[in-house]
C-alpha cells in the first residue's frame, strides 16, 4: 500500500451521463484522468463513481464512439456529483468526393501513403524521450463472463492494477529511451520486480517490444508479424469504411474504421483518425482478433496517439494470454495479462494514489492464497523446470539439470544422478553445482563442478570454474551451443530427439559419446549493447589423446534483446538483423609417440529469424570453418546426424553420425514457417491453427590427406528437405524427410525417406 504524502486529498466524483439529443443515459462512456489508467465507465444508468486522491489539479476526460469528447478540470479535495451532456457528432463528410462504385475511404489511404515521407517518425530526424512500463499480472477470475468483463475494461486503459480482487502483479519494468528515427536506444536506469519468478522466467511473454509503425507494411508483436492495415497490399486483408470527420481543437479529423477480411490471418480490427490538413496519424485504435493464429492468446488491444510534430505521445498494448487448463466450461483460470506502455516524457503520469483497492494485508493474503493453490504451485513449478532445466525446491538449493537425475542411452543403459546447485537465495553473485551419476551399463561413476561468479561491473562478466568426468558427444562443440542459445536441452540435443533417441534401433547407427575428463576456466563479458564475447581455457583428456586449448568467440547482435537472469541470458532476435559469430581456436595435443602437435580452427556462423510478413518467418543458420593441422577424429567438424525418431532442426535429418568428417566445410540449415498462411484458407481446418513448414539442410565438407585417413571421397556432400505440419494440439510438429544425395559411406546405408516428429511449445 503506498503511503500518502501530507498535501494529497481525496477527491470523489458521482455522476451522471446524458445524450444531449435524446436526454437518455449512456452506457459504457469512459470516464479517467488524462494521463492515467484511474477511471471508470458508465454503466447502464449513466452512472459512475470515482474515488482518488490528487496531488494536483487534473483534467476528467469522458469520451465514447459516436460522441464529442467532454473534459473537466478537477480541483484536489472535490467532492461533488455532476451531470454531463455529451454531443452527437456531426458528420463533416462534404470535401470527400464519393464516386459511384468506389470506396471513399480508399483515396484517402492512398492519401495518407503518399504524405508517409512526411509523417513517418520513423523516417524524421527530432528526437523524443519515451518512458516504457512494461507490467505482468496473473488474472484469478474464475468466471468466464467476468473475465470478459476484465477484457473491456483492460482494452478502454481503465484497469486499476492496485485492484487485487482482479489482478495480481508478477512483473514490472521501467526504463527511459531516445528515438529518434529507427534509433531506439535505452537509457540506464532499467528498474524491474519481479514475483514468484525471475525476469528470465518471464522473458518468453516480454516479447512485445512496442514503438510500433503502422506505417510499415507489417507489424511485430509477440515474435509474429501482423500485416499493417496501411499496406500497399492491405486491400487484400482488409476491408475500410470512411466513417467520419470531427472538428477538434487542432483542425478537422478523418476517422477511417478497418475490419480484418479473413480473422484467422494475423490482422487488426480497428480505426485510424487522420488529420485532414497533413494526412498525418493522429490516433490509433487496433485489436487482434481472439482467432488468429497464435497460441494462448485471447485478446489483445493497442491504442496509440501522436502529437502534432509526428512524434509518438502515448503508446499502450494491452495482451491476454490464456494458459488455462480448463477443468469445466465456466472457470478460466489463470490468464497472465500483458500491459506495455510508453509515454512522451512531456505527456507522463500525473503523480496520482488510488485508495479504493484492498488492504494491504488482504491482498498480501490474497497472493498467499493463489500461490498454495495445486494449479498455481504445479503450474509455477514445471514453468521454472521448463524456462530453466532446475527443479526448485523452495530453499536455497535445487536439483540441478533434470534431465541430470534420469537419463536412459546407449552408453549407460539406465543413468541415475544426484545434480544440485544452489540459487540466489543463497549468493545472488555466486552459483555452486556439482553432480554426482552412475551408468548401470558401463558400471562407473560419473561427475562435474561448477563455481561461477558474476563480477561487480557495470555489464555482464561472468567467470566459471569447472571440471567434468562424464560422457560428452564428439560432434558437440561451441557453435553447437551458440545455435541453441535458448534452448535447456541436455548438452545442447533438442528435446524430442534426447528423449527418444535411446528407443531407436539401427544396427549402422555410431556411437560419437566419449568419456571426457576435462578442465575449463570460461568468462562471458559483454562489452557494448551488441558485442558480447566468449572466452575458453581447457585442458582436458578424451579417447586416447590429451589436449590443452584457447578459444575465442565474437556474437554481434543488432537491434534484439537480452533478459538476464541468475547465470542464464535468453534472447528476444530481431526480425530484421542476423547474429554473427566469429570464432578461433588454438591448441595443442598429445596421442601415443605424436608430443604436443599444434592446431587452430576458425569458424564462422550466421543466423536470422527473419520475418517475411504474411509469407510467415524464415530460419536459417550457415556456418562454415577451417581446420589447420593434423587433428584426432573427435576434433575434426562432424555433421550431426539425427539417429532417433525426433526431428532436431539442427540435425541432418537422414545422416548417421560420423558419416561426414571435414576439416573445411560449410553447412545451412533453413526453416520457413507459413505461420498457417495456406491453412488460414481452408474452412473448418483453419480452427485447428495449423502451419505449413518446409526445410532444407546442405553440407559440404572436404577432408585433405594431411588427416592421415584412407578415404575414396575427400568431397563429400550431404542435401535434404522436408514438408511438416507444425502446431498439431499446439505441442506437436510432424515432419515428411526426403535424402536428395547418395550415401557417403557403403557401411552405413541410409533411408531415403522418413517421417520425424517434435515437441515444440511456443506462441
Amino acid at each position: 500500500m503506498l503511503s500518502l504524502p501530507m498535501w494529497s486529498e481525496e477527491t470523489i466524483i458521482v455522476g451522471e451521463v446524458y445524450s444531449e439529443l435524446t436526454g437518455a443515459p449512456i452506457g459504457g462512456v469512459n470516464v479517467h484522468f488524462r494521463g492515467t489508467k484511474i477511471g471508470a465507465a458508465t454503466d447502464e444508468t449513466g452512472t459512475f463513481v470515482l474515488r482518488v486522491d490528487l496531488r494536483a489539479k487534473m483534467q476528467l476526460v469522458f469520451s465514447a464512439v459516436g460522441y464529442h469528447t467532454q473534459r473537466y478540470e478537477i480541483e484536489p479535495g472535490t467532492m461533488a456529483g455532476i451531470q454531463v451532456v455529451m454531443k452527437e457528432r456531426v458528420s463533416m463528410l462534404e470535401e470527400v468526393l464519393a464516386i459511384p462504385g468506389e470506396n471513399p475511404a480508399l483515396p484517402l489511404l492512398a492519401q495518407i501513403r503518399a504524405h508517409r515521407a512526411e509523417n513517418d517518425r520513423m523516417l524524421l530526424a527530432g528526437q523524443t524521450e519515451l518512458k516504457r512500463t512494461r507490467e505482468l499480472y496473473v488474472s484469478h477470475i474464475r468466471r468466464r463472463h467476468l473475465q470478459k468483463a476484465l477484457w473491456r475494461s483492460v482494452a478502454s486503459g481503465l484497469v486499476m492494477q492496485a485492484d487485487s480482487t482482479y489482478l495480481l502483479p508478477l512483473y514490472r519494468e521501467t526504463q527511459t529511451f531516445r528515438s529518434q528515427g529507427q534509433q531506439f536506444i535505452p537509457a540506464n536506469d532499467r528498474q524491474t520486480q519481479a514475483l514468484i519468478l525471475s525476469e528470465t522466467d518471464y522473458s518468453a511473454l516480454l516479447s512485445i517490444r512496442g514503438n510500433l509503425n503502422f506505417y510499415a507494411t507489417t507489424v511485430s508483436l509477440m515474435d509474429h508479424p501482423f500485416v499493417s492495415p496501411l499496406a500497399a497490399n492491405g486491400g487484400t486483408y482488409y476491408k475500410y469504411y470512411l466513417a467520419d470527420s470531427v472538428q477538434t481543437e487542432t483542425g478537422k479529423h478523418y476517422i477511417l474504421h478497418f475490419r480484418t477480411r479473413n480473422p484467422y490471418y494475423a490482422t487488426f480490427d480497428g480505426s485510424l483518425t487522420v488529420d485532414s490538413a497533413t494526412y498525418a496519424i493522429r490516433e490509433i485504435e487496433a485489436t487482434v482478433p481472439a482467432e488468429t493464429n497464435v497460441n494462448y492468446l485471447s485478446n489483445l488491444h493497442i491504442h496509440q496517439q501522436f502529437a502534432e510534430n509526428r512524434s509518438l505521445e502515448e503508446e499502450h498494448i494491452s495482451a491476454l494470454l490464456d494458459f488455462a487448463v480448463k477443468t469445466d466450461t465456466s472457470h478460466i483460470f489463470p490468464t497472465v495479462l500483458i500491459e506495455h506502455t510508453m509515454r512522451a516524457r512531456a505527456y507522463d503520469e500525473q503523480p496520482v494514489v488510488i485508495t479504493d483497492t484492498i488492504p494491504a494485508e488482504e491482498a498480501s493474503s490474497s497472493m498467499d492464497s493463489l500461490m498454495q493453490t495445486p494449479l498455481v504451485r504445479t503450474a509455477t513449478w514445471i514453468a521454472t523446470i521448463a524456462m530453466t532445466g532446475y527443479i526448485p525446491t523452495g530453499t536455497c538449493v535445487d536439483f540441478g539439470h533434470v534431465q541430470e537425475i534420469l537419463q536412459v542411452n546407449r552408453q549407460e543403459g539406465v543413468h541415475l544422478g544426484l545434480p544440485l546447485r544452489t540459487n540466489e537465495r543463497l549468493w545472488r553473485n555466486v552459483s555452486l553445482e556439482a553432480a554426482i551419476g552412475y551408468g548401470f551399463k558401463d558400471r562407473r561413476l560419473k561427475g562435474l563442478g561448477r563455481v561461477s561468479w558474476q563480477l561487480p561491473t557495470l555489464r555482464r562478466n561472468i567467470l566459471r570454474l569447472e571440471y567434468q568426468d562424464h560422457y560428452v558427444w564428439t560432434e558437440v562443440d561451441d557453435f553447437s551451443r551458440l545455435m541453441r542459445e535458448n534452448s535447456a536441452g541436455l548438452r545442447l540435443m533438442d528435446f524430442t530427439s534426447y528423449a527418444f533417441e535411446a528407443l531407436y534401433r539401427d544396427t549402422f547407427c555410431r556411437n560419437t559419446a566419449m568419456l571426457q575428463r576435462q578442465a575449463q576456466l570460461y568468462w562471458e563479458a559483454d562489452w557494448s549493447d551488441m558485442l558480447e564475447t566468449h572466452s575458453y581455457l581447457r585442458v582436458g583428456w578424451q579417447d586416447d589423446y590429451r589436449y590443452q586449448s584457447l578459444s575465442f568467440i565474437a556474437r554481434l547482435g543488432w537491434g534484439e534483446q537480452k533478459h538476464d537472469g541468475y547465470f542464464r541470458r535468453r534472447y528476444t532476435y530481431s526480425d530484421r538483423y542476423p547474429v554473427l559469430y566469429l570464432g578461433a581456436e588454438a591448441g595443442a595435443y598429445t596421442r601415443g609417440e605424436a608430443r604436443n602437435r599444434l592446431y587452430a580452427h576458425l569458424r564462422l556462423m550466421l543466423t536470422q529469424h527473419a520475418s517475411l510478413g504474411m509469407g510467415g518467418t524464415l530460419e536459417y543458420t550457415l556456418q562454415a570453418g577451417w581446420i589447420f593441422g593434423q587433428v584426432p577424429n573427435p576434433m575434426l567438424w562432424q555433421a550431426s546426424g539425427n539417429q532417433g525418431y525426433g526431428y532436431d532442426p539442427y540435425r541432418f535429418t537422414l545422416l548417421h553420425n560420423g558419416e561426414l568428417m571435414a576439416d573445411r566445410y560449410v553447412a545451412l540449415h533453413t526453416e520457413w514457417n507459413g505461420r498457417g498462411v495456406l491453412f488460414n484458407l481452408i474452412p473448418g481446418v483453419r480452427y485447428l491453427r495449423l502451419r505449413e513448414m518446409v526445410e532444407a539442410k546442405v553440407a559440404y565438407g572436404y577432408l585433405s590427406d594431411r588427416q592421415g585417413l584412407s578415404v575414396s571421397r575427400p568431397h563429400q556432400l550431404y542435401a535434404e528437405v522436408g514438408v511438416g505440419i507444425g502446431n498439431i494440439f499446439r505441442v506437436c510438429d510432424l515432419y515428411s524427410v526426403w535424402r536428395l544425395t547418395p550415401d557417403l559411406s557403403t557401411e552405413m546405408p541410409n533411408p531415403r525417406w522418413a517421417m520425424r516428429f517434435r515437441i515444440h511449445l511456443g506462441l
